[in-house]
C-alpha cells in the first residue's frame, strides 16, 4: 500500500481513483504525518465487509475452516460431479 499526504492525494485525486478502480491499488492518506484514511476500490471494500460478516458468524467460520481442511487433504469434487456437466475452458 502506498502512503501519501493529503495534499498530494488532493493534487492526484482523479488519477488515484482510476488506479484504485482499474489496478486495485490501495493508498494510505496521511494528515499532519499521521495515517488518516485509506483509499481503495469499492469492490475490495465490499469484499472486506463480506469477509467480516462471514467471520462474525461462528457457523459459517466453522464450515469455512472445515472446507479448507478438506481441500488441503484433497477431499474435493469436480465441477462435473457438482453440476452434472463439463466445465467450459
Amino acid at each position: 500500500m502506498t502512503t501519501l499526504t493529503a495534499t498530494l492525494a488532493k493534487e492526484r485525486f482523479l488519477s488515484l481513483l482510476r488506479k484504485t478502480h482499474d489496478l486495485k491499488e490501495k493508498y494510505t492518506i496521511t494528515h499532519n504525518g499521521q495515517p488518516y484514511a485509506v483509499l481503495m476500490s469499492t469492490e475490495e471494500y465490499d469484499g472486506l465487509l463480506e469477509t467480516l460478516g462471514i467471520l462474525k458468524d461462528k457457523n459459517q467460520t466453522k464450515e469455512l475452516l472445515m472446507a479448507i481442511k478438506e481441500a488441503d487433504k484433497g477431499q474435493t469434487v469436480s465441477f462435473e460431479q457438482v453440476t452434472g456437466r463439463k466445465q467450459r475452458k
